[in-house]
């Protein structure tokens, strides 16, 4: 059974900057650590370097090895260059412990200007994680009301 990341789930983030990861998502990510065995805590890729949205990106082992397999192909020069340091250089490998946390180090919470409460964000292949009053302010109002099956099948312009 293949599952992805999903949902909007808020956790406490506590003064050393321990935050629990939402049960679903701790699934998700045994699934695909195969080291992940007899009872053995999850690991997650966290990828720190800032993107187009003010938020940490986490990934399952099987998905961040697929995405470095991608730049491994990739021919040698700036792109290569560019993805190394955005997907590679700024990546963390993090466990969960017994209780199901993880630790947000304090430079990547100052970054992504993560307070006492954190999104945990599914994105399918990805989980996103973002301050909690930032994520919520973010969210874009003017697509209240669309019919959002429909971006499954835009339409053509002519």
């Amino acid at each position: 059974m293949e599952l992805g990341f999903f949902d909007q789930l808020t956790s406490k983030v506590d003064k050393k900057g321990r935050v629990s990861l939402p049960a679903a998502h701790r699934a998700v990510l045994a699934l695909e650590d195969p080291d992940c065995i007899d009872g053995k805590n999850p690991h997650m890729v966290l990828v720190h370097s800032k993107s187009h949205e003010h938020c940490a990106r986490g990934f399952t082992l099987k998905a961040y090895k697929k995405m470095r397999k991608k730049i491994s192909k990739m021919p040698y020069g700036s792109d290569k260059d560019d993805a190394s340091k955005a997907l590679i250089q700024a990546a963390t490998l993090i466990q969960m412990d017994d209780n199901g946390r993880m630790i947000l180090r304090k430079d990547i919470r100052e970054r992504f200007n993560i307070g006492d409460n954190a999104v945990f964000v599914g994105s399918d292949d990805h989980l996103q994680i973002w301050d909690h009053d930032i994520y919520y302010d973010s969210l874009d109002d003017d697509g209240e009301g669309k019919n959002p099956f429909i971006l499954l099948n835009p339409r053509k312009e002519a």
